[in-house]
């Protein structure tokens, strides 16, 4: 049989890396033709820092899960912190420099093998150390991997508000209240070029969500705050907060809520979640409860490449 998890807990990597200022630990390697759902944690030393760069391909979206960050993206610099998403696109100049011990930095990657970069240069620096300080050389290697490093302008200080590229925790670019459930859009299709999106969930406990075993993607789900009982393959876990979840395509799974208020984040949202959205929210303004009237809104989720196939109340 295939050999992957579904279930992953923070101590579930798959493999470690070392830097001088860092621990990386990689929890799943890039998927498919468009490298994605790459996903990994890392743990930074205090004032441990990224240069300011850019890449020519790719999507990076960031989650802050402890600390605080230094972020410059474009000229300018803001303060992110524990709880914030940072989505960075192609040509987008950006650093990063860490401002706690500590600092639990959660990052996904799109259409770029991040860690493999990581790794090669780790290559280099046990067959031939020399080439890391060799700048003509070292040019050369970020070019193999779309990436140019950039002088560091004098930044203008901003309100995290003020930097569009930082998510503040709890706000969204697109927001939805249904009976149970509050979406909250984090990344939009715009902005991963067409791929997917980013969704945040909150729901109460007792709400439960279906997937058939037709969706053709591997769905990627972090769990926030509070728990998730999980139902695929003929068992059943309960996932715990920042767990992830990694679906299989061709696979069937539900999800029970078992804590009021609990956030999930989805990472690989391929259906057209925002316009899905708007017009289940436009269809339910006589009676805002999703789940008592899923059989009047079933199909529009299907016409909207949604594979849910039911939402009931527990």
């Amino acid at each position: 049989m295939f050999d992957y998890k579904i279930h992953i807990t923070p101590d579930d990597y798959i493999h470690e890396l070392e830097e001088k200022d860092c621990k990386d630990y990689l929890f799943i390697a890039p998927v498919g033709e468009t490298l994605n759902n790459e996903m990994s944690d890392v743990y930074y030393q205090e004032n441990a820092f990224v240069p300011y760069h850019e890449h020519s391909k790719g999507y990076e979206t960031f989650a802050i899960d402890r600390g605080s960050v230094e972020v410059t993206i474009n000229g300018k610099r803001a303060i992110a912190e524990a709880g914030d998403m940072i989505h960075i696109e192609p040509y987008m100049s950006h650093g990063f420099r860490f401002l706690e011990e500590g600092t639990i930095w959660r990052e996904m990657f799109l259409g770029m093998d991040m860690y493999g970069g990581i790794l090669e240069k780790q290559l280099i620096d046990r067959s031939c150390p020399e080439k890391l300080q060799d700048d003509a050389f070292m040019a050369g290697y970020r070019l193999k991997h779309h990436t140019r490093r950039l002088g560091e302008p004098e930044p203008e200080v901003v309100p995290k508000e003020g930097m569009p590229q930082i998510r503040p925790k709890g706000k969204s670019i697109a927001h939805f209240a249904f009976d149970g459930i509050v979406c909250n859009q984090k990344v939009g299709r715009h902005e991963t070029g067409g791929v997917k999106e980013v969704w945040e969930f909150v729901m109460d406990k007792g709400v439960c969500v279906e997937w058939d075993a037709l969706h053709p993607d591997w769905d990627l789900y972090v769990v926030k705050e509070g728990r998730v009982e999980v139902s695929v393959l003929g068992r059943t876990f309960v996932a715990n907060a920042r767990d992830i979840l990694h679906i299989p395509p061709y696979t069937g799974y539900s999800m029970k809520i078992l804590d009021d208020q609990t956030v999930v984040h989805a990472y690989n949202v391929k259906a057209l979640g925002l316009r899905l959205a708007e017009i289940v929210e436009k269809k339910l303004e006589t009676g805002p409860d999703l789940a008592k009237r899923w059989d009047e809104v079933r199909d529009i989720f299907r016409q909207n490449k949604s594979c849910i196939t039911k939402i009931s109340r527990a």
